[in-house]
């Protein structure tokens, strides 16, 4: 009977970063299940530089230090020298978590169950197969709940005419005017004629993908962009409420990723924050870390409830953006805001809906 090292349930980004921050100096045996084929996967990831993701630069494709948020009436432009909005590909984070020492076994099952057996678990696959490991890394998830608030988008990649756009400055945020539901177009330039242009939307469902696909031809029409190539297309959904399963009673069994409470809810951002989640841990002789303080919590749950309640078309977000510079709008999207940032983020919002919403 083989006993792995580790068990990596979901070979996503935080079950990639295991393999590589946790285990890649040594010579350990690990399993992994993923469902699906990682490698017909391509979607990108969207941080601003922090200390903890500066170990991960050279596979940064690409930075921005200006980006903007605004709609058809207003634009606001920010500007970051030290933390420049930033992007990696999954397909660098794969093939960079992948470049290790140990050993690696990856198989494309779905894991039913595991419980402990000694000081050891026991992992049971569909397919009735049995494996075993001493630590077991899990990042399933559940990315939809009735009743609760999802991010979820849709994009394409295009190829354009020369000098289309500015690389140098990404739309961060431009919000369209839509029925009971958030949505703003996110545009990254990649250079003068690429970028990848995505729809997303804060709302309770998924919609059809023809509605995505409607929202970024109009965008494209509005700037003039009547011809382009589709050369690949991206899509997802981020849940903007807390994790139920953060902590396990069993000492070797981690939740990781969205499961281990590692997204930011109230913005969706999630990537960078799952990076340092499995930083933490390794120096952790826990098998739970807190990625956000409890101010930090605190706001995003009163920020989301408000928006759950009220029919946001982007101007808070806006008003937010007009308030702080670029540094502090960073700072409040990666968490990392100090008390100042943190009151002029409170004065910036609507002053009765969130005082309701502070007292439910």
């Amino acid at each position: 009977m083989k006993i792995y090292k580790a068990a990596i349930i979901g070979l996503g980004p935080s079950g990639l970063a295991v393999n590589k921050i946790l285990y890649g100096d040594t010579p350990k045996e690990i399993i992994a299940f993923e469902n699906d084929d990682i490698n017909n996967r391509d979607n990108f990831f969207g941080f601003w530089l922090t200390d903890w993701m500066k170990p991960f630069e050279k596979i940064i494709e690409k930075k921005w230090h200006k980006w903007t948020i605004g709609d058809k009436n207003i634009n606001i432009t920010h500007k970051s020298d030290e933390n420049p909005y930033c992007v990696i590909s999954f397909k660098k984070w794969k093939n960079f978590c992948l470049e290790t020492k140990n050993k690696l076994v990856v198989k494309n099952k779905q894991v039913v169950q595991y419980f402990p057996i000694k000081n050891y678990f026991k992992i049971i696959t569909n397919d009735n197969k049995e494996y075993y490991a001493e630590n077991i890394y899990d990042s399933r998830s559940t990315k939809e709940r009735k009743g609760e608030l999802i991010q979820h988008f849709f994009g394409i990649n295009i190829t354009v005419a020369d000098n289309t756009f500015d690389e140098k400055k990404l739309t961060l945020m431009d919000f369209t005017n839509e029925n009971n539901i958030l949505h703003f177009i996110y545009v990254l330039p990649f250079n003068h004629n690429k970028a990848l242009v995505e729809s997303t939307v804060f709302s309770k469902e998924v919609f059809q993908m023809s509605w995505y696909r409607e929202k970024i031809i109009d965008y494209l029409n509005q700037k003039n962009i009547n011809e382009y190539k589709e050369v690949g297309e991206e899509k997802g959904v981020i849940p903007m409420f807390f994790a139920e399963e953060r902590k396990s009673p069993y000492s070797n069994i981690f939740n990781i990723g969205i499961r281990g409470g590692a997204c930011k809810p109230s913005t969706g951002y999630a990537f960078s924050f799952l990076i340092k989640q499995i930083q933490l841990l390794k120096n952790s002789k826990k098998n739970y870390v807190n990625i956000h303080n409890f101010l930090e919590k605190k706001m995003d749950q009163i920020f989301i409830n408000f928006l759950k309640n009220n029919n946001e078309n982007g101007q808070s977000f806006i008003k937010l953006a007009s308030n702080l510079n670029g540094n502090e709008f960073q700072s409040f999207m990666m968490g990392e805001s100090n008390f100042l940032t943190k009151i002029k983020i409170i004065k910036s919002m609507p002053k009765l809906p969130f005082i309701k919403e502070l007292f439910k």
